[in-house]
């Protein structure tokens, strides 16, 4: 009985590991390439952040209300769809040099293979999260590399290449983001 498990874990491990070398296989494309984001749930709910599409867009958006969902539960892994739905309130706010982005891209998948270690919390309210996606076109899903993540989240990955693109992502977080109402007028 005990072999059987063992065989059955090392399978499941071996589904999960061709599944990953397969997605580190192709080209970094899809739309949405690097996001940060923060989810705020102690008075309400309020999903906002902003992120890099593969043209060099920065974007921003903002949800209240009901709480988004992508449109199936798997961790880690989004639809085009989801992606569509939870940027829906996105407006432009600037643009990143496309060489220099291109080169962030590169540190994707090397990030990918770093160990992400995720702080023990008695549930997952409150906390920002900094990601890269690898999108796959044969499954049409991007998949997930957190970066990092405080709060209620609190992650890191292993990676250097994560620590990298986390810094290149704060600083067009730092560089591009919107004055608040009221900033600036007399």
């Amino acid at each position: 009985m005990g072999r059987r498990w063992l065989a059955l874990a090392l399978l499941a491990c071996a589904a999960c590991s061709s599944k990953n070398d397969r997605l580190l296989e192709h080209e970094v494309t899809g739309k949405v390439l690097l996001e940060s984001y923060t989810v705020e749930m102690t008075w309400g709910y309020k999903l906002s952040g902003i992120y890099i599409d593969g043209d060099g867009g920065v974007w921003a958006y903002e949800q209240t209300g009901t709480p988004w969902y992508p449109e199936k539960l798997t961790p880690g892994e989004l639809s085009e769809r989801d992606m569509l739905t939870k940027h829906k309130n996105r407006h432009r706010i600037g643009t990143v040099d496309r060489k220099q982005l291109l080169d962030m891209a590169q540190m994707i998948k090397p990030a990918a293979r770093g160990k992400v270690t995720h702080a023990a919390s008695s549930y997952a309210g409150s906390g920002s999260v900094d990601v890269a996606y690898l999108f796959d076109p044969e499954t049409e899903r991007y998949h997930e590399i957190i970066l990092a993540g405080e709060g209620d989240r609190i992650a890191t990955n292993s990676a250097p290449e994560a620590q990298v693109l986390l810094d290149y992502l704060r600083n067009v977080e730092r560089t591009t983001a919107p004055e608040p109402a009221g900033a600036g007028a007399p």
